[in-house]
């Protein structure tokens, strides 16, 4: 027994410990989870009457509930599309068998060359996981021979129709709120690395701080790659869904901004990162920057009048924040966002000038230019009026021209 198997074990062990001692704070926490274990529970027990009721105490219909089982999704739309597929598998395969006992009877040479066909024949029609359903669907016909072909069909038939109809009436959830949550959890990571690095900058900081503050820019990038998931998880959690129907806003409303916003997201987290791997590179005194202890500090001091540029940038991703969480853009909204936007504008001209009036050499002009235009870059990613996402941002989405801004020696 390995020690990372032990340790697996162990935590096991105490995950069962902690839901005898507290059942509900425990199903309470897994939510999810317990519904999507009772639909199942259900949709086979719902599957075992209905196939006893319509092919007899007899048959011991133990593969209704089975397809039951396979069948039912996280949501409507995908717990239909597993259903069709593990039908056609089906279908498939007891034709296949059929054809296969009339021709050549059952022998270790057909049932090769049948299971080989069968599954190739799952993979071309694109089933999925249920391409095994076919040779499984021939290898229960040829043993239990060719009546048993329909009692196959109609056991698939009934389990997926239980699933489907226990994920109708269950209505699971269109998951658009959690994508909005998750969104703006990820909003809300970069507003908090921008004022952490703004407070850096003011204070002081090395190449230990910008290491930490890489690793943070990298672990939002990988939230960012959740959250897009999850948001395509909303999208096809809407899809034939009848809570979407109960709803008085339309879920399908709200998804346009919400990718729409993941992607400015994208490009924050992508400009924001640049800007951390400049202050990196500017604390080590890397590509020719000067190494001397003194010339470093000096050149890194430059650049913290750019700390309140970052201040008003993680001011409007708070509001960001607040606006993929309440699926909302209200004129509120579009106001305190464009006052975060000007403050940050005003800072930002205010640095550049500062930056223009100090004497630099070539490789410190060149990052000092890359870090003040990426942080302009996302001073326009969020403006809701001139910028790149409208949608995301503004109750009524008008693209207009980008404001004209004087820079120093301009």
């Amino acid at each position: 027994m390995t020690a990372a198997w032990r340790t697996k074990a162990a935590d096991g062990w105490r995950a069962v410990g902690q839901a005898l001692r507290h059942p509900v704070r425990t199903a309470r926490s897994h939510r999810e989870g317990v519904v999507q274990t009772a639909r199942v529970a259900v949709a086979c027990a719902l599957a075992w009457e209905a196939a006893v009721l319509l092919l007899g105490e007899d048959e011991q219909p133990v593969l209704a509930p089975l397809a039951a089982l396979l069948t039912v999704q996280l949501t409507v739309f995908r717990t239909l599309a597993q259903g069709l597929r593990q039908l056609g598998g089906v279908m498939l395969g007891a034709l296949a068998a059929l054809g296969l006992l009339r021709l050549a009877g059952a022998n270790f040479a057909s049932i090769g060359l049948a299971v080989g066909v069968c599954l190739g024949l799952g993979k071309l029609l694109r089933l999925g996981p249920q391409a095994t359903e076919v040779p499984v669907t021939v290898l229960l016909v040829l043993s239990t021979g060719a009546p048993y072909a329909p009692v196959r069909i109609w056991d698939t038939l009934v389990g997926v129709a239980s699933g489907v109809l226990v994920n109708l009436l269950a209505a699971p959830p269109t998951y658009v709120g959690h994508a909005a949550y998750q969104s703006a959890k990820v909003a809300r990571r970069l507003a908090d690395l921008a004022r952490d690095t703004a407070a850096g900058l003011r204070d002081g900081w090395d190449e230990h701080t910008s290491d930490g503050w890489l690793r943070r820019v990298e672990a939002v990038a990988r939230e960012l790659d959740r959250a897009r998931a999850t948001a395509g998880q909303a999208e096809e959690g809407i899809r034939l869904n009848p809570r979407r129907l109960r709803q008085e806003t339309d879920p399908a409303v709200a998804l346009g901004p919400l990718d729409e916003g993941l992607t400015c997201l994208g490009h924050i987290c992508d400009q924001l990162g640049s800007v951390l791997r400049g202050l990196d590179d500017l604390a080590r005194g890397e590509r020719q920057f000067p190494r001397e202890a003194g010339a470093r500090t000096d050149a890194c001091g430059r650049v913290r009048p750019l700390g309140d540029v970052l201040e008003a940038i993680g001011d409007a991703l708070d509001v960001f924040a607040r606006i993929q969480r309440d699926h909302v853009r209200e004129p509120e909204h579009t106001d305190d966002l464009t006052a975060a936007l000007e403050r940050g504008r005003d800072h930002h001209a205010a640095a550049a000038e500062t930056l223009c009036r100090a004497d630099h050499g070539p490789a410190v002009w060149s990052l000092h230019g890359s870090v003040m235009d990426e942080t302009r870059q996302i001073l326009h990613e969020l403006d809701p009026r001139h910028g790149p996402h409208p949608a995301a941002l503004h109750p009524e989405p008008l693209r207009l021209a980008a404001p004209r801004r004087s820079l120093p020696g301009g």
